[in-house]
């Protein structure tokens, strides 16, 4: 499969491209076929340089392939495929300079997202020729890269080289040792950008504050959980609220962080709780999220009870049930259907706008050290077949979102105290009250006002039994809890 997929094409989607996958794509094939020009005396042409001929190494650069097939047999080349330069009438007289031109074109797809081959001009050169100052060439760009303010002088640079590169003139035309060291230099000021970028705020996201107004903002603790201490900032000027997670025993590199915090902040969904912004710094990692006025799952199932304390009626817990289980199996779809959420949990579970569930912290447990999981076990979520924090896996998730059904039924949090001090796991204590046939004893007491959702309820039971089970393949996947939820609550 071509690197480059196009929107509107039936039955694909176009896979995601970030500013700096791009970069690298354009560096890598750069280097490759600059390479190639150096070879048998400076005189070797590749003669095929296009999208579908370009591949990612295990380093994500772009890498070359189909050297020196063009020129084996002589046939007339198409110039409807709009790879090739004007100059070139057949697959023999192509040169070092149709390389560059046709790496142009590269770059202008990279760019655009177009197929060379435009529909409404006919041809992607004249597309981006027929645009005319700062405001117009905006235009050119794909709409993906222009929601990042940050890359813009970056983009606007890289067009100039594919413009020269594509030059009618084959005089005209960069070299290609000439194009590595321009893209290399753009490359170069992606990254200063990124290090000098103290706040790190997702696609899509414009900033509307930064790392100093950060610092300012009044802060509030919310709690310490198992990666960390989670704080309610409140910014002095405007009085937005948001969540800033200060991680702790962060075990990746710098670039592993940012990478892993990129995959992260794609993860949109109405269940899953919005990365906002990360910081990243030699002693000092921050997460920034929405936050939730009402407080976690967790607080509202097992608050004190008071009169400021309002029981959740059994619709609200079915639409927490209903909501985390989608975004979870949001998460477990991403990624090639590979991505963990490794910290499912009821204190990391929200409401959304419309009521329903919302899972937080999506895919930290990964930047961990796997020290912490006496941690995690000890908090009553974690399936028993887990060795450490890197060991997570969509069948542990399960196990924690089985917790959180036995918590929203029972009222009852996920390991308590017995008098006389020892452990009480509430998955085992469901599993004895039910062996025992006394069912009815399982459930939280405010549910007793609703006989008529006592065959909801045990169906809740028995999923959440179901997806606890010791045995790691007896469990449901999740895209299977998610239509069983939705078909109870109708």
């Amino acid at each position: 499969m071509h690197l480059l997929m196009y929107p509107g094409k039936i039955g694909e989607n176009p896979a995601h491209l970030d500013w700096g996958t791009r970069l690298r794509i354009a560096v890598g094939a750069a280097r490759g076929i600059a390479h190639i020009h150096k070879q048998s005396g400076g005189k070797l042409v590749h003669g095929n340089i296009k999208s579908s001929n370009i591949f990612l190494n295990s380093q994500l650069y772009g890498c070359v392939s189909d050297l020196g097939m063009a020129k084996m047999i002589a046939t007339p080349v198409m110039q409807t495929a709009r790879y090739h330069a004007p100059e070139v009438k057949n697959t023999q007289n192509v040169s070092q300079a149709s390389d560059v031109y046709s790496f142009g074109i590269l770059l202008l797809e990279l760019l655009t997202r177009k197929s060379p081959l435009h529909a409404t001009s006919g041809d992607l050169v004249k597309l981006v020729n027929s645009v005319n100052g700062k405001e117009q060439t905006a235009n050119v760009f794909d709409v993906e890269l222009l929601r990042n303010r940050n890359i813009e002088e970056q983009m606007i640079k890289m067009l100039q080289i594919g413009m020269s590169c594509v030059a009618r003139t084959p005089k005209k035309r960069l070299k290609m040792a000439e194009v590595v060291k321009m893209i290399e230099d753009i490359s170069m000021m992606n990254t200063r950008n990124r290090l000098q970028q103290k706040l790190v705020f997702t696609e899509g996201l414009n900033p509307a504050f930064d790392y100093d107004d950060m610092m300012m903002a009044s802060v509030e603790v919310l709690g310490k959980g198992t990666f960390g201490t989670s704080f309610r900032a409140t910014l002095l000027e405007n009085r937005i609220s948001f969540v800033v997670k200060r991680l702790t025993d962060v075990n990746v590199t710098g670039e592993a962080f940012h990478q892993k915090m990129e995959v992260i902040g794609r993860m949109r969904h109405e269940n899953v709780a919005s990365l906002m912004a990360y910081y990243r710094s030699k002693h000092e990692n921050l997460v920034l999220y929405d936050y939730h006025g009402q407080g976690s799952v967790s607080s509202m199932v097992h608050g004190k009870r008071g009169d400021n304390h309002t029981s959740l009626e059994w619709e609200t817990r079915l639409r927490i049930a209903v909501g985390a289980a989608r975004g979870i199996a949001h998460i477990h779809s991403q990624v090639g259907q590979t991505l963990v959420h490794g910290n499912v949990k009821s204190s990391n579970i929200f409401l959304n706008a419309q009521g329903y569930g919302c899972v937080s912290e999506g895919g930290l447990t990964t930047l961990m050290s796997q020290w912490a999981l006496p941690v995690l076990r000890s908090a009553g979520y974690f399936a028993p077949e887990l060795t450490d924090t890197k060991t997570v896996s969509q069948a542990s998730d399960v196990y924690g979102f089985g917790v959180v059904l036995l918590e929203l039924l029972t009222g009852k949090p996920a390991i308590r105290s017995a008098a006389d001090g020892e452990a009480i796991q509430l998955v085992s204590w469901v599993n004895s009250v039910v062996r025992h046939e006394w069912t009815g004893e399982v459930f939280d007491i405010q549910l007793l006002k609703y006989p008529s959702m006592e065959d909801a309820m045990l169906k809740l039971l028995q999923i959440g039994m179901i997806c606890t089970a010791s045995d790691p393949w007896r469990r449901l996947k999740m895209s299977e809890v998610v239509k069983i939820l939705e078909d109870i609550s109708g």
